[in-house]
């Protein structure tokens, strides 16, 4: 069973796929269907696991968020679903709804300690972070701050930047800030605000220049150039929060990646047919990034967690076993990074093994 899921999961093969190299390796006439439905099962086993990666999750004082559509190909009257994401620095989060809205997001940060939410600019954020906002003063709690994406502002830039040459300037500025970014990566936190510092600078000088161009009245306001200078204005202050804090990133990049897998996965399954495919597909994957996220092998994982709790063992996450394991399976990194021509459950199955 552990194959079939980081087959699918992890490197992304379709089950259908899986059950031909299967026969190609002398298996022959596994049946697909079945083996869907057990990774229904294995999803429900694993559901404390879930439950406890969540948990991590909402005690974080800093939060990455994102989403990316998840198609319901049949199961239900909403055709058009997202796949939600969560993280830290440790473990990721990634849940199914049938909704964009900001509710989403309300129900992550209802009982958690974040007080960061780094995004993109999207209103549904900014509609969860108000609500939630309003009861933490009633309860005279600390606020959440929503941090912006300076990636997504690079990005306004950059798209307009052969039909305006203006945008040059503001990709110069962030070119240096990201050089900074790059030389604060892994110091302490004190050295970190005093590189970060250097950055301001740059801020300032591409916020005087956007106030300017933008007073000239030379550009249309329909126009890309003039879309991009108001969107770094106006999240002006979202942008430059992570100057003044070093546990908070410069960009929403990481949450990003974590939902790498699943955009690469659906353009080779589409998408899911019903709403438990839709579960089991965010549990597996939360699992699976969050390994990833701890330089963990997911199928080294998977097979002595459920070793362990069948001999009557406590759940544990990966974050955890990490931290008093050390580095017993930091080799995946380097094997992630492989170029390999035969893919794990290939070789498995040459062997006539398959763990089910």
């Amino acid at each position: 069973m552990i194959d079939i899921v980081c087959s699918k999961y992890c490197d992304l093969i379709p089950i259908e796929r899986y059950v031909q190299m299967a026969g190609r390796g002398g298996l022959i006439g596994l049946p697909p269907n079945s083996l869907i439905e057990l990774t229904h099962q294995f999803a429900d086993d694993l559901k404390i696991i879930y439950r406890l990666i969540k948990k991590d999750i909402q005690e974080s004082r800093v939060l990455h968020g994102d989403e990316t559509p998840h198609r319901m190909l049949e199961g239900s009257s909403t055709k058009s679903w997202y796949l939600w994401g969560f993280s830290n620095a440790r473990s990721c989060y990634l849940e199914c709804r049938d909704t964009r809205s900001g509710d989403v997001a309300s129900e992550m940060l209802a009982n958690s300690k974040c007080e960061v939410l780094l995004t993109d600019v999207f209103g549904g954020y900014n509609k969860a972070i108000n609500a939630i906002n309003m009861e933490r003063a009633k309860e005279h709690k600390k606020t959440v701050f929503n941090a912006k994406c300076n990636a997504h502002a690079r990005r306004y830039f950059y798209k307009p930047r052969l039909n305006y040459p203006e945008c040059n300037f503001y990709l110069d500025n962030y070119h240096k800030i990201y050089l900074l970014n790059a030389e604060a990566k892994g110091k302490p936190p004190d050295e970190v605000m005093q590189i970060r510092e250097k950055m301001r600078p740059h801020f300032e000088a591409m916020k005087s220049r956007a106030e300017e161009d933008l007073l000239t009245g030379n550009y249309p306001e329909k126009g890309k150039y003039h879309i991009a200078m108001n969107y770094f204005l106006e999240n002006y202050q979202e942008l430059v929060y992570f100057m003044d804090h070093a546990d908070v990133a410069i960009d929403n990049n990481a949450q990003e990646r974590l939902l790498r897998s699943h955009v690469v996965g659906r353009k080779t399954w589409y998408g899911t047919h019903s709403e438990k495919g839709a579960e089991t597909a965010a549990i597996h994957f939360t699992i699976i990034e969050t390994c990833k996220l701890n330089n963990v092998n997911p199928r080294d994982y998977l097979k002595d967690l459920v070793r362990d709790l069948q001999n009557g063992k406590s759940p544990y996450t990966v974050p955890f076993l990490t931290s008093w394991l050390g580095s017993k399976w930091a080799h995946f990194a380097a094997i992630n990074r492989r170029v390999v021509g035969e893919s794990p459950c290939c070789c498995i199955l040459a062997k006539g093994v398959l763990f089910l």
